[in-house]
């Protein structure tokens, strides 16, 4: 072995210990679960799920240290609950657990809708023998995840309404779906690159937290932001610097999953209320309390500073975004009220919180900073009877 090959192996040697050394040093400060990727299996009723334990995940799959054998509440929903953009810890069920001084159940996974919801409820959230359940409602895309899980999935068939005509009307990206949505056949070697590019940063993004943490940083985001824009995806950039905003938007994508004149949303909005309706009797029946909150888009939080904003690009498109979530909540209070369910909008305390503090990332991200689901904890937990603050 020459002494070029021998000094190249012992830098390798060193770059790999101190990887490994870093690596270990950093699961002693930061919880895998905050960055882990988890592994994930088909489901033929939830349509996926979080496989038991895997990366730092509960015995049931779930964002929680552990399965208790009773919790006084469960929370369930989509990556608004789960608590996306912030560290376990600050999302909202885990705030409000310590507002109230209550044993506080996550069943939420991103990418779930009403219909997981309801199914959650009857398989698992029975089980701790709650005294209340709440499930977190986003506007933003469980409409559109409602009919989808009612339109794939047979478990869900009697649900569906058999006068329903959709032409090609369901193609959206509501909900937060793998980056690269390209053809496999095009570009065979570039395609091959980028697939193996996926495959590597895939496996570092469920094993390694210092890879997590490096591509988690402000950089990271600008990049990921860069590569969706370069895709023709639509990210509105918005500063003002008098009341300290500066944050993007994607109306485009939200959009789509709250247009009204769209046949398949519109009947995505009456199986998500509906889901809603069985929950709350199912939990009556059982003697548990039962409350829905009601989680608003970014682009509805910031409405006082967006809505008709000729300056914005496709401002059209933002206030067509806005005026659609404000029917879609008239619609599902109204319902609400009819049929006796107990709901929280927590809009107002987020709307308000805006000129005062930094309550999303200062990028395209729709899901709240830990400043903005402590307004959600708080809110819910003066609606419950608590008064202190975290």
């Amino acid at each position: 072995m020459n002494d070029f090959m021998k000094k190249s192996l012992i830098v390798l040697a060193a770059v790999i210990l101190s990887l490994f050394l870093a690596e270990g040093v950093t699961r002693v400060f930061y919880d895998p679960v905050d960055y882990l990727w988890p592994r994930q299996t088909p489901d033929e009723i939830l349509r996926f799920r979080i496989n038991p334990g895997s990366r730092a995940h509960d015995s049931w799959g779930f964002r929680n240290k552990r399965v208790p054998e009773r919790a006084d509440i469960v929370t369930i929903g989509d990556s608004q609950t789960y608590g996306i953009s912030a560290s376990a810890r600050y999302a909202w069920p885990e705030i409000l657990e310590r507002l109230a001084g209550k044993e506080v159940y996550n069943l939420a996974i991103g990418g779930y809708g009403p219909a997981e919801y309801s199914y959650l409820l009857e398989q698992k959230a029975l089980q701790l023998k709650p005294d209340l359940i709440i499930a977190g409602f986003y506007l933003g895309n469980d409409l559109a995840d409602s009919y989808e899980a009612v339109y794939t999935i047979p478990h869900w068939k009697d649900l569906r309404n058999p006068d329903l005509v959709i032409k090609d009307d369901t193609k959206t990206d509501s909900s937060d779906k793998p980056e690269d949505k390209k053809s496999p056949h095009a570009k065979p070697l570039q395609t091959g690159l980028k697939y193996m590019t996926y495959v590597i940063t895939d496996w570092f993004a469920g094993h390694s937290v210092l890879y997590r943490i490096v591509t988690e940083t402000y950089l990271g985001d600008m990049i990921r932001q860069r590569r969706m824009m370069d895709r023709g995806e639509e990210i509105v950039m918005f500063r003002d610097n008098e009341h300290g905003i500066d944050t993007g938007f994607t109306p485009e994508t939200r959009l789509a999953g709250l247009d009204l004149t769209r046949p398949h949303l519109r009947e995505g909005l009456r199986l998500a209320l509906g889901f809603f309706d069985r929950m709350n009797e199912t939990a009556r029946k059982n003697g548990i309390r039962f409350l829905v909150v009601m989680i608003p888009t970014k682009e509805t939080v910031f409405a006082e500073f967006i809505e008709g904003n000729d300056n914005l690009p496709d401002s059209a498109k933002i206030d067509r975004l806005i005026d659609n979530e404000r029917r879609v909540n008239e619609i599902a209070k109204s319902y609400f009220k009819d049929h006796d369910i107990p709901y929280l909008d927590v809009l107002d305390p987020l709307r308000r919180a805006v000129p005062r503090e930094q309550i999303y990332p200062n990028n395209y991200n729709g899901h709240s900073n830990k400043n903005g689901y402590r307004i959600i904890a708080e809110t819910v937990n003066r609606y419950l009877g608590g008064t202190q603050d975290e």
